[in-house]
């Protein structure tokens, strides 16, 4: 019998061992509440493993467990009058060991990823909302509208003491399939693009900064993924002073 099946609670909960030594392991953790606990969390960080982003954890982290592992002495195991080889065991131990580190170090990776990405998106758009709530109120703020926007507004407010304007555009038509809409800075002639909307997007807003009296700010429809310039006319309002 093995005086000691708790070495191979790993190797269990991976479903890892033959038919003597998990009844050696079932026997054991029907009479050890440590031990069943301790299977119940390897499986259920077996099972993330499957369902995990490919995300690679953190190298650092497998490699202090597997340290552990090496450094930490090995009790013989005699299950049934069965002796394996030492190196089977410690291949086998080792296995485990490393395969659970990478499914909790590349779940917790993954949800660190996401918390921290979640958390960026909400700063940026606090940020943001401060800075058109500060491009509005100022004193010689002055809203702009275009003649010509597609089936829709598109207009500015814009702050020449701000040297920023909040743009908005509602309502804009339909475009062929493959077609979208694109953001254009215009300054002394020349077209900068700003962003290349969604092939859906027909609304929103955004805040532009670095603008001078006399810039534009512009609309056209272009390819999906979008063009270097404007390929097509475009609606377009003018940064003027108050």
């Amino acid at each position: 019998m093995n005086d000691h099946p708790e070495l191979l609670n790993g190797a269990y909960a991976l479903d890892a061992l033959d038919d003597t030594e998990r009844a050696a392991v079932e026997r054991h953790l029907r009479t050890c509440p440590t031990c069943a606990t301790e299977v119940a969390g390897f499986a259920e960080a077996a099972a993330r493993l499957g369902g995990a982003s490919a995300v690679a954890p953190p190298p650092e982290l497998r490699n202090r467990v597997l340290a552990a592992a090496r450094a930490t002495r090995q009790t013989p195991s005699r299950v049934a009058g069965l002796r394996p080889p030492r190196g089977r065991r410690l291949a086998a131990v080792a296995a485990a060991v490393a395969v659970l580190a990478g499914a909790i170090g590349t779940t917790w990776w993954v949800q660190e990823t996401r918390v921290g990405d979640e958390r960026a998106r909400v700063v940026a758009a606090q940020e943001e909302s401060a800075r058109m709530r500060a491009v509005l109120a100022a004193p010689d703020a002055t809203l702009r509208v275009s003649p010509d926007a597609p089936a829709g507004r598109f207009t500015a407010v814009y702050s020449a003491s701000q040297g920023a304007a909040v743009l908005t555009f509602d309502g804009l038509g339909a475009v062929p399939s493959g077609k979208t809409y694109q953001l254009w800075r215009v300054s002394g002639g020349v077209a900068r693009n700003l962003s290349v909307l969604p092939p859906d997007a027909r609304s929103g807003s955004r805040v532009v900064e670095n603008l001078s009296p006399g810039d534009q700010l512009a609309v056209s429809v272009e390819n999906e993924g979008g063009a270097p310039q404007p390929t097509s006319p475009y609606a377009s309002v003018t940064m003027g002073r108050a």
